[in-house]
C-alpha cells in the first residue's frame, strides 16, 4: 500500500516535538527552570516589598514563586515546540509542502519525504494510535512516525492500512 500527501513544516517536525517531550531532559529542564523562575520571581517581590511594613512579605514572595513556576510551565512547552520548528526551519530549506511518500513494503514501512527515506522495521512497531490529528506509530523509545490522518482519503483506508501493519494494536 502507498499513501501520497504534501508535508507541512509542522508535519515533519512533530515527531522531533513529540520525542523531546517524552524524553528525560524535557521534564529535567522543565521544573528545573520553574524552580529558577519561582526562586527570581520570589526575590524580586522581596525586592519590592520588604520596605513595605502592611504587607504579609511571605504570603506575597510565596505567591510571586507560584505566579513565575506557572508561568514557565505554562509558556515552557510551546517554547520548545517553536524552537525545534526552528531548526528545522534553518536544517531545511526550500519551499513548503514538500511531496512525501509512504509504503509498506518488504516487512518495513517507507518513508520518502523531497527524496529522502526513512525505513522502520515492522518487526519493532510497538504500538499505534490515533490521536485524533496523527496516526502515531511508535517504533521504540527513539523511533517515531507520525502520519497525518489527511494521507488518508477515507477511514476504510486508515483501517486498511492499519490492518497492513500488522500489530495488535493496529
Amino acid at each position: 500500500m502507498t499513501l501520497t500527501y504534501e508535508a507541512s513544516l509542522t508535519d515533519v517536525a512533530e515527531p522531533s516535538v513529540r520525542l523531546f517531550l517524552r524524553g528525560k531532559t524535557y521534564a529535567t529542564h522543565r521544573w528545573r527552570g520553574a524552580l529558577l523562575c519561582a526562586a527570581i520571581f520570589a526575590a524580586l517581590a522581596f525586592l519590592g516589598f520588604n520596605a513595605k511594613e502592611a504587607i504579609n512579605l511571605p504570603l506575597v514572595c510565596f505567591a510571586a514563586a507560584a505566579w513565575g513556576a506557572g508561568l514557565f510551565l505554562l509558556v515552557y512547552k510551546s517554547s520548545v515546540r517553536r524552537r525545534v520548528i526552528n531548526y528545522i526551519t534553518t536544517e531545511l530549506k526550500g519551499p513548503w509542502p514538500r511531496p512525501t511518500v509512504i509504503e509498506i513494503k518488504d516487512g518495513r514501512l517507507i518513508r520518502t519525504t523531497s527524496g529522502t527515506p526513512a525505513s522502520f522495521p515492522l518487526a519493532d512497531l510497538r504500538s499505534v494510535v490515533d490521536d485524533g490529528h496523527y496516526l502515531e506509530l511508535v517504533f521504540g523509545p527513539k523511533s517515531l512516525c507520525l502520519i497525518p490522518l489527511r494521507a488518508f482519503d477515507s477511514t476504510d483506508e486508515k483501517h486498511a492500512f492499519r490492518a497492513l501493519l500488522g500489530h495488535p494494536s493496529a
